[in-house]
């Protein structure tokens, strides 16, 4: 009974004064170590990597699908345009992506003038990656395969 007792008092006990001065002399060694190594970059000679291009870490932006509504005015997404007006928003484009592409669609029943009304304006921008989707004469939908690019 007396034995028991006697365990039950003594709990383990770690001495951590030896851990805290090892600690301190590690520290002030490291930051003695450090001040004595004033390292410049020139002192060192590195070979860099090189490329030989290097493309936009961004993907391209999707083409602007332009539709021409009837001659002198165009749709962009859900706003309707004048054509001096398209030149502006297309300019604006190309500041922000200088491949910017554009889609132009319209009814076949336009006046070619009316396209190439629009192609001028993106002449008139900047951009020369235009594309035209047509559709074969059978009615088929337009495939890939089956849009103009019109850039040089």
């Amino acid at each position: 009974m007396l034995s028991d007792r006697h365990h039950a008092e003594e709990l383990p006990h770690i001495n951590m004064t030896p851990m805290v001065d090892v600690v301190l002399c590690l520290l002030i060694f490291f930051m003695a170590a450090t001040r004595l190594y004033d390292w410049d970059e020139d002192e060192f000679v590195v070979s860099v990597p090189q490329v030989a291009s290097a493309g936009p870490l961004t993907a391209a932006p999707e083409d602007l699908a332009l539709t021409i509504v009837r001659p002198g005015l165009v749709a962009l997404d859900e706003t309707t345009y004048e054509l001096p007006e398209v030149t502006k928003v297309l300019r604006q484009a190309r500041e922000l992506y200088a491949d910017q592409g554009v889609v132009i669609r319209g009814d076949a029943t336009l006046d070619y003038q009316d396209l190439a009304d629009v192609l001028s304006a993106c002449d008139a921008a900047g951009i020369r990656n235009v594309r035209l989707p047509v559709r074969p004469r059978d009615g088929g939908p337009a495939t890939k395969s089956t849009l103009l690019n019109l850039a040089p």
